[in-house]
């Protein structure tokens, strides 16, 4: 299902079209005042117009840009009419905004890491991206944000900072806005977990028109029905021990190490009797060996691991 355009990218845009229009020179004295109005309307007007201002201050020589772009469509009379010295600046200002900021004005991609594979990519625009297992993310950078689309697994990003788009990773119809932060994103098939290293996060669910900022070295989440937690403090090494192959139980049930076991390898595992749900387990585990971590299992769990007839691991109670 396709993303909706976010108020904030309606916002952009017509910050970019109020400042396209006055960089024409044509503005009559009805459009400056309708431009008045829609700037104090909203702190988020000023905002958009005023960053967008100062991301065209930035570009090496403006003015002789925006001449030539002038010139170029006074020279073009057809150009000129159908599309207008606005068009001739927008286009000037987000040509000029690519080339600042290294990278195309959209872009688009994926990325997959398979079971049991770990990836790291850089994109376009500088940020790094650390995959786990089975993860799938999706590009969708445009001229007015940098967005990325967690399909599925966990991915944890380092934000290139200073950009005038802003990065969003959106997961599980909820969308994380970085505020110059590192934070990780785990998806599941019912919840979304975000935990944040560095700086913060804005979380956003737009079915339910609720949000939240995460700071750092705490983490929220939010269901598939569209609830969201409040930010609290973190285990943040348990939380993004995957990075260096381990995984980090704090007396977490046996069936969520099971679960956790089966992203990495696989494997199917069958409990055999219901209240081997209420065990649990701690301790720090490699990622990678799975016979281990079985024979630690049975060795401080009163469990017996098995092969049943179907492939599946079987996980048996045992008599001590």
């Amino acid at each position: 299902m396709a993303n909706p355009v976010s108020s904030s990218d309606r916002i952009r845009e017509r910050a970019l079209y109020w400042f396209a229009r006055l960089q024409s020179g044509e503005t009559d004295s009805a459009e400056r005042a309708a431009f008045e109005r829609w700037l104090a309307a909203s702190p988020a007007h000023r905002q958009a117009y005023e960053a967008l201002r100062a991301a065209w201050d930035d570009l090496p020589r403006p003015e002789a840009e925006l001449a030539a772009a002038r010139g170029y469509a006074r020279r073009r009379g057809s150009f000129r009419r159908v599309f207008g010295p606005a068009l001739a600046a927008a286009l000037v200002l987000t040509m000029g905004l690519a080339a600042y900021e290294g990278w195309p004005l959209s872009d688009t991609g994926v990325y997959r890491t398979a079971k049991g594979e770990r990836r790291t990519v850089v994109l376009p625009d500088g940020t790094q991206v650390e995959l786990n297992s089975d993860t799938v993310l999706a590009m969708r950078y445009g001229w007015s944000s940098r967005s990325v689309e967690l399909e599925r697994g966990e991915a944890f990003f380092s934000v290139a900072p200073r950009k005038f788009r802003p990065f969003e990773v959106r997961a599980s119809g909820g969308s994380i806005r970085d505020i110059g932060t590192r934070f990780d994103v785990d998806r599941r098939p019912a919840s979304v977990r975000v935990a944040v290293l560095e700086g913060a996060v804005r979380i956003r669910l737009a079915d339910a028109g609720d949000e939240r900022q995460v700071n750092q070295g705490q983490m929220a989440s939010y269901s598939a029905t569209g609830v969201l937690t409040e930010a609290a403090p973190a285990d943040l090494s348990a939380a993004t021990a995957w990075r260096e192959g381990k995984l980090i139980f704090r007396a977490t049930p046996l069936p969520e190490i099971l679960a956790e076991l089966g992203r990495y390898h696989p494997v199917v595992f069958r409990l055999a009797d219901p209240a081997l749900e209420r065990l649990s387990l701690s301790g720090v585990f490699k990622v990678d060996d799975l016979p281990l971590f079985l024979a630690t299992l049975e060795a401080v769990l009163p469990v017996k691991i098995g092969r049943a007839e179907d492939g599946s691991i079987a996980v048996e109670r045992t008599k001590r």
